[in-house]
């Protein structure tokens, strides 16, 4: 049994709830469409381009994990950091629904290595 797996069965927490509050966490709202505007100005201006988004924050995703990626985290299989830091914050906010204390990437996932994509074959 996983780490995450032994972490969820501790503090009875669903799957399913874990969807649910990584989909209400990650939707996008007024803000996000706001600074997703902002970066592609920034992109698009000749004067600031290449120089970064500095001073613009991150919009967030819109896509929260499905139930497919937190079987996997189950399961122990390799996620990548991006599905982590979803699960954490899901997580997060179902213990502080229940009034219990924020969880780390080490407590929930362990030793548990990021995906690693496809390498690029090299010409010989």
């Amino acid at each position: 049994m996983g780490t995450f797996k032994q972490f969820l069965d501790e503090q009875k927490l669903e799957p399913s709830t874990l969807v649910r509050l990584s989909s209400q966490l990650e939707a996008r709202d007024d803000a996000d469409r706001t600074l997703s505007r902002q970066r592609a100005d920034k992109r698009r201006d000749k004067e600031r381009q290449g120089k970064g988004y500095e001073g613009i924050a991150k919009p967030r995703s819109g896509r929260g994990v499905s139930a497919q990626q937190v079987g996997a985290a189950i399961a122990d299989e390799p996620l990548s950091p991006q599905v982590r830091g979803k699960l954490v914050r899901a997580v997060n906010a179902a213990l502080a629904k229940k009034g219990g204390a924020a969880v780390t990437f080490p407590a929930l996932f362990g030793e548990v290595k990021a995906s690693q994509g496809p390498t690029a074959k090299k010409a010989s």
